[in-house]
């Protein structure tokens, strides 16, 4: 028993190896008692220079460039006691790495119960500059002594790694000191039974793993055929009262050299801290399908070389294999993420929002792709894009300034012309046409040879057509050619502004050239239909008539079409000359019924009532007259109206600039959940205000219409009234005078 118990004792004191000492010591428990200075980090599997060294020194992590995973085992000749191990290492960015570490040390007593010691390990290594990295290691040690005690006790490690060299001519040279068990694993001695427990600083009946100071050197060079390896350690730093231990016992080194007669064969000679040389070999092989590089580590050594330990033959093993992308490849990939496919997946789905008509979240979506990505290629079309998501919701107060901070950020932009040009679209929009014209001078100056000018010369031609220069609008539109996005718009403000001035036959080339366009959107169709339309109108009223021609274009307006009213209510009156009455009429009728909203019922009204003055239906007539009279005695659009909207508007469109400006400052904010919160709070105001200018400007068109509507609205008011006496004239038994429409108007 007391052999039994004096072997106890020392496997209980070998326990405290810590930072996983060296079973080869587990071998030689018989014949030397506990001397701390004897077990140190391992002299086998922790080298420094190596990327899963955190247990020799947490800094040299940090030299690890891509995953790394290594498997070891070691033996004595007789295979009672061994240890293995297993660890992996991961670079994170330039600055980081991160270690798991496993080993498990055991032994077998004169075929008694085992002793088993499993330590897990968790470094972090920082990069604090490009030469200087501090690490730290994490451990906890599982120690089952013979099943009577199972303990678990924490340890830590700081390490810190200098590399002052590494270039291909002088070579790499790494440096390292390290403090092991900063924080000292407890080792209980006092017995547990079959339970387990956590043992800390304070425990009873226990004593501290020594806490040893390490300096480490790593050199490879000769264009990295040479490796050489140095280590020096004070073991035992704060020793307990009873140690006997000089100095120099608690000094410890080793040497290791590495030559390489091979890129992938070399030869190694080591003598360990326990004084006894090994010699190994180390062969390895890159690019190995998934594998970037595979390493097997043979090493092998015999006590007797110096001096009998009673450990015999020694040998250990090691496969490392490194997989993945390295540091430099991660990084390259993050930067090409962050620099080139970030911003562009961020610009397409802001675009796709845009395309949605989701402009509200397209102003933020290229807010955040300005703001994250500065750099990015496309943020100066991005700027263009979030300025016009703002323009279609007629926040023209938040699209100008998107465009102003744009031409002074991006000078060199080729969207700089884009930018003035918007801006000068925004004043023409708001009826500014004193500012855009002024902006158009300067577009004129210095963006002549560019697309832009077409579009800016499209703009004043139309601000000039409604100042009435119709001459003027017909010079600026008329260079606008086949493949501008403006080109059937400029041609049909050309006809109108031809039909103005009278000059039937260029209108007429001006709205053939629409109508033999090959149309490629439905924008462009509803155009080609509107002039049809205004082509009929000019054959019908041509000297002589051409009512043949004007209907086959009105009857070839689909019935989808914005102007199938007007083109029908046109076809009617081409009936009405020609005497084809019940058609006339049956269109009359139609246009009546299926348009009930329209402006051109009163005039469907009056086609009506000339039908049946022709008929001599005295009674339909009056009745069709009186409605058409009825609703052309006053504008669509009264001037008190007009006066109410504008007050109403005047006393939101505050409130509607402060929305466009918390818009604007949100749109240029990164979309963390604060932020999207407040845009959430802000989307409600949003809604009810754009609700409320959808709805001044559908007021605005309707009065636009009533306005343009005015002048035939009179016309029709007096060709009712004189009719209509005409029709009571004839009720009351007067002579048939005017039983034809000789008599009547005979304009649309």
């Amino acid at each position: 028993m007391t052999k039994y118990r004096f072997i106890k004792k020392v496997i209980t004191k070998v326990a405290a190896l810590g930072m996983l000492l060296s079973t080869s010591a587990l071998a030689g428990v018989g014949a030397s008692s506990y001397s701390p200075h004897k077990y140190q980090q391992n002299d086998w599997f922790g080298e420094f220079g190596e990327f899963n060294s955190m247990y020799v020194n947490a800094g040299g992590l940090v030299e690890n460039d891509q995953f790394e995973a290594s498997l070891g085992i070691f033996r004595t000749i007789s295979g009672e006691a061994g240890q293995e191990f297993f660890a992996m290492t991961m670079p994170y960015d330039y600055n980081h790495s991160y270690s798991f570490a496993w080993f498990e040390n055991g032994a077998d007593i004169d075929g008694g119960p085992s002793y088993t010691e499993h330590a897990f390990m968790f470094g972090y290594a920082y990069r604090v500059m490009h030469t200087v990295a501090i690490g730290v290691d994490l451990a906890l040690l599982y120690i089952n002594q013979f099943e009577f005690n199972k303990q678990v006790t924490p340890g830590l490690d700081v390490g810190v790694s200098w590399n002052p060299i590494a270039n291909s001519k002088v070579g790499f040279l790494q440096l390292g000191a390290s403090i092991q068990n900063i924080l000292q694993p407890q080792i209980s001695t006092a017995p547990k039974g079959g339970s387990s427990s956590f043992v800390t600083i304070g425990t009873a009946d226990a004593y501290s793993v020594p806490m040893n100071l390490n300096f480490s050197a790593f050199y490879r060079g000769l264009n990295r055929m040479l490796e050489l390896k140095a280590e020096l350690a004070m073991i035992d730093l704060l020793p307990e009262a009873d140690s006997k231990a000089s100095f120099t016992d608690k000094i410890e080194t080793s040497f290791t050299t590495t030559y390489y007669l091979s890129p992938l064969l070399g030869i190694r000679l080591r003598l360990t801290k326990e004084g006894y040389p090994v010699l190994g070999a180390t062969v390895n092989v890159k690019h190995v399908n998934m594998f970037r590089y595979i390493e097997l580590d043979l090493e092998m050594s015999h006590d007797k070389l110096m001096a009998d330990k009673n450990r015999g033959f020694l040998w250990s093993s090691k496969v490392s294999t490194r997989l993945g992308p390295t540091r430099e490849e991660s990084i390259g990939y993050a930067r090409y993420r962050r620099l080139k496919i970030e911003p562009e997946n961020d610009y397409r789905r802001a675009m796709l929002l845009y395309l949605k008509r989701d402009f509200l979240g397209a102003a933020y979506a290229f807010g955040k792709v300005i703001t994250k990505y500065p750099s990015f290629h496309l943020v100066d079309q991005a700027a263009f894009y979030k300025g016009k998501s703002f323009e279609n919701m007629r926040m023209h107060k938040a699209s100008r300034k998107v465009y102003q901070v744009a031409i002074k950020k991006y000078p060199l932009s080729d969207q700089q012309a884009k930018y003035h040009f918007q801006l000068m679209n925004i004043d023409y929009k708001e009826g500014k046409f004193s500012e855009a014209l002024i902006k158009y001078e300067e577009i004129a100056r210095k963006y002549a040879d560019t697309d832009v000018k077409a579009d800016a010369d499209y703009i004043v031609g139309q601000i000039k057509f409604e100042q009435k220069q119709y001459q003027a609008a017909v010079d600026l539109l008329s260079p606008i050619l086949p493949g501008n996005a403006n080109y059937l718009y400029a041609r049909f403000t050309i006809g109108i502004a031809f039909t103005r001035i009278e000059e039937r036959e260029k209108a007429e080339a001006s709205f053939n050239d629409i109508i033999n366009y090959q149309a490629a959107s439905q924008s462009e169709e509803d155009l080609q239909n509107a002039a049809k339309v205004k082509l009929g109108h000019l054959y019908f009223s041509t000297e002589p008539p051409r009512f043949a021609e004007a209907a086959t274009l009105y009857k070839s307006i689909p019935n989808e079409s914005h102007v199938k009213a007007e083109a029908l209510l046109a076809l009617a009156w081409s009936l009405l000359k020609v005497n084809q009455l019940e058609k006339a009429l049956d269109i009359g009728k139609y246009v009546i019924d299926r348009f009930p909203k329209s402006f051109l019922v009163s005039e469907a009204y009056l086609v009506e009532g000339y039908v049946y003055f022709i008929k001599k239906d005295w009674a339909n007539a009056k009745k069709s007259l009186e409605a058409c009279k009825a609703l052309v005695e006053k504008p669509l659009v009264s001037e008190e109206e007009k006066l109410k909207e504008r007050a109403e508007y005047e006393g939101m469109i505050s409130d509607f600039e402060s929305i466009q400006m918390g818009a604007l400052d949100l749109a240029r904010q990164l979309p963390t959940p604060r932020v999207q919160q407040k845009r959430n709070a802000l989307k409600p105001k949003f809604d009810k205000a754009n609700s409320a200018i959808d709805d001044h400007y559908q007021f605005l068109n309707k009065a636009l219409q009533s306005d343009r509507f005015d002048g035939n609205r009179k016309r029709l008011l007096d060709d009712a009234s004189f009719t209509l006496a005409e029709v009571v004239s004839r009720m009351g038994g007067a002579s048939d005078i005017g039983d034809d429409l000789d008599g009547l108007d005979e304009e649309l």
